[in-house]
Formats: C-alpha cells, sequence, structure tokens
C-alpha cells in the first residue's frame, strides 16, 4: 500500500562497507517498523547508521570511539546513505562518507559541510541524541540513568515546542544571573558598611598625620634654607679659589720663558763634547793598536822561551826513557827464565788423564739422579690423582652434611625444643656412657624420596621428634638436664634388647607380592642399628607391605592373607577383627598425607663408606709422602756428590788452562824483550842535537827583545797625548754637567709651579663640583628645576621668616625635629587608605544603586519568563502523564508523571521530571530507579514513557533497540499490543528492534516487518527492485 511518510521520516537507508553489512537498502516503513532478527545478526547495525548519518557521534551510540571502528574489516571506507522524506517538494538524500577518522557529507549529491547538515537536521527537528526520540540499546541503561532534570529537558527538546526549551535555558540563565548578582550586591553593601565604618574610625589618624605633616613642612623649610646657603659658601670659596689659580698660572708662564737662554748654553757644551769623544775615540783605537804591537812581541817571547824549555825537556825525557828500558829488560830477562822453569816441571798428560777420570764419575751420578727424579715424579703423579680423589670424597660428604644442615633447619622449624636439645647433645656427647641418636627424623635416610609419606604415616610424628638411647640410666640423665635445667620438652626412648635380626615378617614378600606389594616399610629407608631396632620393636616397620593400585583390587585376599595393615599407592587400610566374632571384620583407610619431615633424606651408609674412602685416601697419601721424602734425602745426597766432582774437575781444567798459559805468556816475555833490545837510544847523539836547537832560539830571542823595546817608546808617546786629551774632555763634561744643572734647578721650579698650577685646578674642579653639589641638593630641596640658580620668590618669601645664621636655624631645625620625634608615630598609609576608601565609598554607592536596578529588571524578567514557561510545561507534563497512567493502567499497574521543582523556590536548573510507578499492589508509588525496580520493570516504564511522548509527538520519527530486554513475557505481549494500538492510529515512524516475534499478537496493516538474518552464504541473484509493489499486508503473510 502507498506510504504517507511524515516530514523528516526515513524513506530508504542504504549502506555499504558498515559494520558487518558488505551492502544493504532498507525502506522503511511510515509508521511502525519492527526490526526482527537474532543476536548478531546487525539490528543495531542499522541504529548505528541512522545515528550517525544523521549527524550523531559514537558517544551518542554508546559503542564504539571512533567513527572509523564502524568500516567493515577489510574495507577502506563506509557509506551511509539516508533519504528523508518531504511534504513539501523533493526529499532530501544525506550521504556521510567514513575513511579512517574523516567524514565527508553530502547532500542530494553535492559535498556539504558537516555545519550545513546539522542545520538541516535540526530544521527537520531530528534529535538523535535525545534519548526520549532515539534510543540505541546500548544507551537503554543511561535513559533509566537520566535525572530529573535531563529527562526534563530531552522531553522538552522532544515533544515540546522550540520556545518552551530556549524560555526553560533562559529561566536557568537568568536563575544564575541573579545568584550571582544577589552575591556581588550583597558583598558590595557589606563592603559599603565596612568603608563607612572605617572612614569614621580615620578621622581623628588623619588630624594627627596632618599636624605632623605641618611639623615635618617647618623642617624641610628650613633644611632648604640651609642647603641654600650651603650652596652661597661654597661658591665663594670656589671663587676665591679661581683667582689664586690665576695669579700662579702668571708665575708659571714667566719660569717657562727663563729657561731657553738655559736650554742655548747646554746645546753648544753637548756639541763639544761630542767633538772631543771623536777624537778621543780615535786615539783610542791607535793606542790599543800600539798595546796590541807589545803583546805580540810579548807572546813571541814567550813563545821562543817555551820551545827553548821544551828541547830541554824533550832530552831529558829520552835520558830517562833509555834507563827505564834498561830496567825493563833486566825484568823481562829474569821473567823469562822463570817461565821457562815452571814449564819444564809441568806435566799436561797427568792433568788430562785425571779430568777423563773424573768425567766418567759425573755421568754415572747423573744416570743416579735421573732414576731417582723418575721415581719421585711417579710417586708425586701417584698422591695427586690421590688428592683429587680424597677432594671428590670430602666435597660429596660436604653435600651430605649440607642435607644433615637443612634437616636441622626443619626440626628447628617443626620443634625449637627439640632443635635446641640436639645442639646441646652436640656438644656434650661425651658425658653419656652409650650412644644417645637425635631425634629419629634426622637418623631416617629414604632410598627413594617418594616413599617418604609412607614411613611417615607408619611412625608418628611424637617418635619422629624422639631421641633413642642406648641406655635407660644415659636416657633419664639426658631428660632430666634437658627439661629440668633448660626447661625443654622433649621425648626420649631406649633402644630395645632385641637384635635386628629377629624382626622377621610373618609372611615373606614373595608370597604377597601377586597383590602388588612391593617391599615393607623398613626396606624403604636406612637408620643407624638402635634405631632401626626402636622401630621394627615399636611400630613394626619389618612387618608392614607397601603396595600399588593393583593392591586396591585383591582386598578380599590381602585381608585373607591376614594382613592387618598395609599401604597402596595413595591410601593406608587397617583391618581390624571383631573380639566376639573372629570371622568379622572392620577395614578403615584414609587418603595418605604429603610428607612434611622426612623430605630430605641422608644417605648415612654412603656417609660411612665416605668417611673410610677418605680415611684410607689419606693413609695412602701419608706412606707416598714418606717414600717421597726418603727419595729427595737419597737426591740431595747425590747432588752434592755431583756437585763436588764437578768442583774437582773444575779444578783440573783450571790447571790445564794454566799451563797452556805459561807457554803463551813465555813467548809474549821473550817478544817483548826482543822489541826492548831493537829500541836503544844514542844519547850523545840527542844531546848534541839539543843544544845546536837552543843556540839557534837564543838568537831569535835577542832580535825580538830589540823590536819589544822600539813598540814600547812609541806607545808611551801615544800614552802621553792620550792623557792630555782626556784633561780637555773633563774640562767640557765638567762645563756641561754646570749648564745642565743650572737648567734642571730652572725646570724644577717650573714643574713646582706647574704642579701647584695643576693641584690648584683640581681643588678648583673640586670646589666646582661640590657647589654644583650643592646647588642641586637645594634645588631639589625647594623642588627648582635645574635651569634655576637663585632663590624662587615665593621661597625666598618664607626664608625670609626664618632666622639670617646657619647655627640659629640650626638650633630651630633641632627644636623642631625632638618635637616630631616627641609625637605618636603615624602611618602615611593610613591617610591614603583614607582617601581611597572615601572615593570606594562614592564608586561602591554607585554600583549599589545599578545593580539593585539591575537586579529589579532581572526579577520582573524572570517573573516575565516563568509565566510563560511553567503553565505550559505543567500542562505538556500534565497531557504526558494522562497517557502515560493510561499506559499503566493497561497493564494493571499504575504510574504518574510530574513536574519536580526542587527544594527551593526559583532553582529552575533543579526543575525535573518526577516519574512514579506500582508493579504491584501491595505498593506504594515509588520513583523509577535501578534501586527500587527490576531491571524489566524499568524497560517497561521506558517504553511507555515514550509512547506518552509519542502521542504527543512533533518529531519526524523514534527509536528504540530492544527494549524489552528483561520484561517478562506478560508485560512484554502488553507492551507489544499498545504498541500496535499506536501503529493503527497512524502515529510518527517507529523503530523498535527485537530478537524476536511474540506469536498471536494482532499486527496492524500499517506496522512494517524487516526481517535479518545471518547466514554463512549469500543470494547471488537477489533482486530487491523487482520485490517492489508486491509487498503484502503483515496480516495477510501471518495468516499464510
Amino acid at each position: 500500500m502507498k506510504m504517507n511518510h511524515a516530514n523528516g521520516a526515513i524513506v530508504r537507508i542504504k549502506l555499504e562497507n558498515f559494520m558487518t553489512y558488505t551492502f544493504v537498502e532498507v525502506r522503511p516503513g511510515a509508521n511502525l517498523n519492527v526490526i526482527v532478527g537474532t543476536n548478531g545478526s546487525g539490528k543495531s547495525s542499522l541504529v548505528c547508521a541512522i545515528c550517525l548519518g544523521l549527524c550523531g557521534t559514537p558517544h551518542t551510540v554508546g559503542r564504539a570511539s571512533n567513527v572509523s571502528d564502524y568500516i567493515r574489516h577489510g574495507a577502506d571506507a563506509a557509506v551511509i546513505e539516508i533519504e528523508l522524506s518531504s511534504t513539501s517538494g523533493r526529499n532530501t538524500i544525506i550521504e556521510r562518507r567514513i575513511t579512517g577518522s574523516k567524514s565527508t557529507w553530502k547532500v542530494n549529491g553535492i559535498v556539504t559541510p558537516q555545519k550545513s547538515v546539522e542545520t538541516i537536521v535540526a530544521k527537520l527537528n531530528i534529535q538523535v541524541s535525545n534519548l526520549c526520540q532515539f534510543l540505541p540499546q546500548d544507551r537503554v541503561a543511561d535513559f533509566v540513568r537520566m535525572s530529573r532534570q535531563e529527562l526534563l529537558e530531552g522531553t522538552e527538546r522532544a515533544v515540546g515546542s522550540s520556545e518552551l526549551f530556549d524560555l526553560h535555558q533562559r529561566l536557568k540563565e537568568l536563575q544564575q544571573k541573579r545568584g550571582a548578582l544577589e552575591a556581588t550586591l550583597q558583598g558590595q553593601k557589606m563592603r559599603l558598611e565596612q568603608d563607612r565604618q572605617k572612614v569614621s574610625h580615620l578621622d581623628t589618624e588623619v588630624k594627627k598625620i596632618q599636624e605632623h605633616k605641618e611639623v615635618q613642612h617647618r623642617i624641610e623649610r628650613m633644611r632648604q634654607k640651609l642647603a641654600w646657603m650651603e650652596y652661597e659658601d661654597a661658591r665663594h670659596l670656589f671663587l676665591e679659589e679661581k683667582n689664586k689659580l690665576r695669579d700662579e698660572e702668571h708665575k708659571l708662564k714667566v719660569k717657562e720663558q727663563e729657561q731657553a737662554p738655559l736650554q742655548s748654553i747646554v746645546d753648544k757644551l753637548s756639541k763639544w763634547q761630542a767633538d772631543i769623544a771623536a777624537t778621543d775615540k780615535q786615539l783610542k783605537t791607535e793606542l790599543a793598536a800600539g798595546t796590541k804591537g807589545i803583546e805580540a812581541s810579548l807572546q813571541k817571547l814567550g813563545e821562543l822561551a817555551d820551545k827553548f824549555s821544551s828541547v830541554k825537556h824533550e832530552l831529558r825525557r829520552k835520558i830517562q826513557e833509555e834507563e827505564g828500558r834498561n830496567e825493563r829488560m833486566k825484568k823481562y830477562a829474569d821473567e823469562v827464565a822463570g817461565f821457562e822453569r815452571e814449564v819444564a816441571e809441568s806435566s799436561r798428560e797427568d792433568v788430562e788423564a785425571k779430568i777423563k777420570e773424573l768425567q766418567e764419575k759425573i755421568q754415572a751420578c747423573n744416570r743416579d739422579i735421573s732414576s731417582v727424579s723418575n721415581e719421585k715424579a711417579t710417586a708425586d703423579n701417584f698422591i695427586r690423582d690421590k688428592q683429587r680423589e680424597s677432594n671428590a670424597v670430602v666435597q660429596e660428604i660436604k653435600r651430605l652434611n649440607d642435607l644433615s644442615n637443612q634437616r636441622l633447619e626443619l626440626l628447628r622449624r617443626r620443634s625449637r625444643d627439640a632443635y635446641e636439645a640436639t645442639i646441646w647433645l652436640q656438644q656434650n656427647e661425651g658425658r653419656f656412657k652409650g650412644k644417645i641418636y637425635p631425634p629419629i627424623m634426622t637418623q631416617i635416610d629414604l632410598l627413594n624420596a617418594s616413599d617418604a609419606k609412607y614411613v611417615e604415616a607408619q611412625i608418628p610424628v611424637k617418635d619422629l621428634l624422639a631421641f633413642v638411647a642406648e641406655y635407660p640410666e644415659d636416657l633419664n640423665s639426658f631428660l632430666g638436664t634437658i627439661r629440668d635445667t633448660r626447661n625443654l620438652r622433649v621425648n626420649g626412648v631406649v633402644v630395645p634388647s632385641e637384635s635386628l635380626e629377629s624382626f622377621k615378617p610373618r609372611r615373606p614378600l614373595s608370597q604377597i607380592s601377586r597383590c602388588g606389594f612391593r617391599a615393607y616399610i623398613q626396606s624403604l629407608f636406612s637408620a643407624p642399628d638402635g634405631v632401626m631396632r626402636y622401630l621394627c620393636k615399636r611400630h613394626r616397620v619389618y612387618d608392614i607391605p607397601v603396595g600399588d593400585t593393583r593392591t586396591e583390587d585383591c582386598l578380599a585376599e590381602v585381608r585373607q592373607l591376614g594382613i592387618r595393615r598395609f599401604f597402596t599407592r595413595d591410601n593406608v587400610y587397617s583391618v581390624k577383627v571383631s573380639q566376639y566374632d573372629p570371622s568379622r571384620t572392620t577395614t578403615m583407610s584414609s587418603e595418605l598425607s604429603a610428607p612434611r619431615l622426612l623430605t630430605m633424606s641422608v644417605d648415612v651408609t654412603n656417609l660411612n663408606k665416605l668417611e673410610k674412602d677418605k680415611q684410607a685416601l689419606a693413609e695412602e697419601i701419608a706412606a707416598r709422602t714418606a717414600e717421597v721424602k726418603k727419595l729427595n734425602a737419597k737426591d740431595r745426597t747425590l747432588q752434592q756428590q755431583l756437585e763436588e766432582l764437578r768442583m774437582a774437575k773444575k779444578r783440573l781444567i783450571g790447571e790445564l788452562s794454566h799451563i797452556k798459559q805459561l807457554s803463551i805468556v813465555l813467548e809474549q816475555k821473550r817478544n817483548a824483550l826482543q822489541r826492548l833490545q831493537n829500541e836503544a837510544i844514542d844519547l850523545d847523539a840527542e844531546r848534541r842535537k839539543a843544544a845546536a836547537e837552543q843556540q839557534k832560539i837564543c838568537s831569535c830571542r835577542v832580535k825580538e827583545v830589540r823590536n819589544f823595546a822600539k813598540k814600547l817608546q812609541d806607545c808611551y808617546k801615544k800614552h802621553r797625548v792620550f792623557a792630555e786629551h782626556r784633561l780637555d774632555m773633563v774640562k767640557a763634561v765638567s762645563d756641561r754637567k754646570k749648564a745642565e744643572e743650572k737648567l734642571r734647578m730652572a725646570q724644577n721650579e717650573y714643574r713646582s709651579l706647574e704642579n701647584g698650577v695643576r693641584s690648584m685646578r683640581e681643588t678648583l674642579l673640586q670646589l666646582k663640583r661640590e657647589a654644583q653639589k650643592k646647588l642641586k641638593e637645594a634645588q631639589e630641596a625647594t623642588k627648582c628645576s635645574s635651569s634655576t640658580f637663585t632663590i624662587p620668590p615665593d621661597v625666598a618669601k618664607e626664608f625670609h621668616k626664618l632666622p639670617t645664621t646657619a647655627e640659629e636655624i640650626t638650633k630651630m631645625l633641632h627644636a623642631e625635629e625632638v618635637k616630631l620625634s616627641c609625637m605618636l608615630p603615624v602611618d602615611i598609609s593610613v591617610e591614603r587608605e583614607y582617601h581611597q576608601r572615601k572615593r570606594d565609598i562614592k564608586q561602591l554607592e554607585t554600583d549599589v544603586d545599578k545593580n539593585e536596578t539591575q537586579l529589579s529588571e532581572l526579577e520582573t524578567e524572570m517573573e516575565e519568563t516563568r509565566g510563560r514557561w511553567l503553565p505550559n510545561i505543567e500542562q505538556l507534563l500534565q497531557r504526558i502523564n494522562v497517557g502515560f497512567g493510561r499506559f499503566f493502567r493497561a497493564l494493571g499497574c499504575a504510574g504518574d508523571v510530574s513536574l519536580y521543582q526542587g527544594e527551593q523556590a526559583h532553582q529552575y536548573d533543579q526543575f525535573g521530571v518526577n516519574i512514579r510507578v506500582k508493579f504491584r499492589d501491595q505498593e506504594a508509588l515509588a520513583e523509577l530507579s535501578a534501586a527500587h525496580q527490576s531491571g524489566g520493570e524499568r524497560s517497561v516504564a521506558t517504553v511507555l514513557y515514550m509512547m506518552a511522548l509519542q502521542e504527543l509527538t512533533s518529531v519526524p520519527f523514534r527509536c528504540v533497540d530492544e527494549i524489552n530486554q528483561g520484561m517478562d513475557s506478560e508485560n512484554e505481549r502488553r507492551v507489544f499490543e499498545m504498541i500496535m494500538n499506536t501503529a493503527r492510529q497512524n502515529s510518527a515512524q517507529y523503530f523498535l528492534l527485537t530478537p524476536k516475534l511474540l506469536p498471536d499478537l494482532p499486527y496492524a496493516e500499517n506496522v512494517t516487518m524487516i526481517f535479518i538474518s545471518k547466514c554463512t552464504t549469500y543470494i547471488p541473484d537477489w533482486n530487491p527492485e523487482a520485490l517492489v509493489g508486491r509487498s503484502i499486508g503483515l496480516a495477510a503473510c501471518v495468516r499464510h
């Protein structure tokens, strides 16, 4: 049939790659649209598409937090296209393309900004963020949690006019402004009153300040006049010093003119002295040349004298050398004779024979030493090997002892008394006649740790913690000391007299092994003989078998074998025989607990064996060590013998070498003697040669002496001329110095005057600065400009009232200062505060008047706005209440809607919708909340409230997603019937999502059913266009 959609209703929805949909196009009906589908089929995806496609946000949907999360997995973009009905012309088609976290919008195929789209949606009165119009599945709980205030605003936007909502917002705005203005006005009035009171208190203080200021003013005038008087004094002193400086500068100029003639005389004398100095230099050069010639003659005479002495010394040397040669010839002749005799007496063959004999003895001794070294190396290797074995044994013993220490630590945690008694026993073992064993738990060594649970189950904890003594008297003594003296609570037992061999099981293990028994308790562990005897005697560990899972299948046979107590893998069984009827037995079983005391086991047998191995190895090492000591002694004896043979051989080799050396030395001495005989000197010829050379030297010396005398006479003459010239030079220097002294005195007088003038200039500059400083101080004191150099007339007029001398003014100033000091101290800020508060009071009075006027105008506007809004909202809620109550009465329940106006008047932000419901007769109406109603009841109330709004609807469509969750079947059916009745009245477009259809419901003809199913395949030839116009009524469909 033809559908007449309301303005803004949804005509078509098309989705591409949106959430679970690759492509889908839906054409909803104009009235009620029931969307049916199982959970996960995609019903809520349509709701999400409507929300996001009409400018909604992910927060409104209440699912994912980002729009990109709504793109189908594996796709790059999603498209939502919604066609909205228009009663005035062409329908509006809004398209949203989601790419990543961005969206692009189109309206009727034209790209449009989102703000423009929001404007179009708002004009159609579509409010996807209003839970009263659009309620997604994930926001149903949020509707119930909405406060009264939020529900009122949602209702205003959903069914009220836009003016109604705006008036409410304006009232809240005016309420806030009035509150702020009242608070401001109250604060201003409070501050105004405080300022007025403060000003009245400050009047007296201000008068004191005025009097204080008058005294300060007089003091200031006195100081001003003193400042100008000081300036005048400084100015007069400056002028006097300036006149003195002018006189001294004139004297300085005169002294400067007197220096020119003296400087001219000094210059002439300096030139004369320079000319004499040049001549002096020439004479000095000539005198140096003469002196040099004399020195050359003297040097030559000295060389001739040295040459004469050299000839004389050379002759004497040759005479002495000849005498020495004769003495050496005699000495060498004697040495040659002695060496010839010694060589004749020595026998080289005998020495070589002795050396050969000693070499044979040395080789024999070396063979003995090598044999001893080999024996020592063998013994050392044996000792090292045994030492390594001993170290390994020691490490193993240490490891086993560490297990013993761990057992002691376990004992300490289980029984501190038993632990302390054990420590005491270890320290005092020698006090007893026999052996006392520590607690049995420390003496038991399990062959297999997994068997600990059987041993612990057979031996009570009390006995595991008990000490075992071989003699009763030892036990009594031990317990007496431990219990009485050390106040420790321990238990002790005595070893029985029976031998260990006397404890035999009643049945050999081979007879009972078919029942799964693998061992007796005794064979599962080892313990000292005394401890084992006690356990056999007291707890029959030799006769209690241990089986496995097979044993539990042979319980009857085990009882026939007469075994009264036995173990399976995880249980212990006890068989009791009736005393009155031996044929009647009772079997009790219990599950074995995990072991707690025998979790660590030490192999004592292995430990004892290791101790014996350690002792045996130590004895072997000691025996071999003794052998090594004997070999070392023998080696030292052989080494000593070898050293003696080597020393004897060394002496013989030295003797043989000496014989060879004698022959060589003898030949050398003979050669030396022959050379000395060949080196003989002719002394007479040498004497004649020396006399001739001396005669020649004496002739040269006479000639050089004459030449020296002539040079000496010439040099004397030059010295005389040089001395006379030096006298002229001394006179020139003396005259120049006198002239320079006069010039220096004149210059000193000039500099003295110049320094005086400079000092006076500095003093004058300082006086000028001081005067300027005083002037500036005077100007600052009277607040004059820097261009004022005289006292201003108005100030001078006041100065005339003061004394004329500084002394009188100073006395008056001191009197005023004393008067000022006698006054109470005043706070200058008080006056500033006084005037500031005066200004503040004036401003506050203006502000108070202005704000009171504004408040009056605001209250007037509030009353006018309230008159326009309150009756309308009360009338609207009354109409909603009528429909809401009618729907609840149809369900056999009760409900009402009213306006909540807050606890105080005019608190418009507290106004809200108050929904009260009653689902049972015995109950009273209660406010709709999670604290009073169940989830299903809240869902019923939510649907009925929305239906009540729908009767007053002014929105294009509403949407509720699975509101029937949590409802019971009866309420669910009634709610659906109401929805169908509303649909028959051609109400606004409505989307209702549900996972199921209720049977036997009177479906209306204008209800559109939209079925959504999920499957693993799709229909490739599905053509939605082919079905347009072929739809049939829902009622006919249901009948078929």
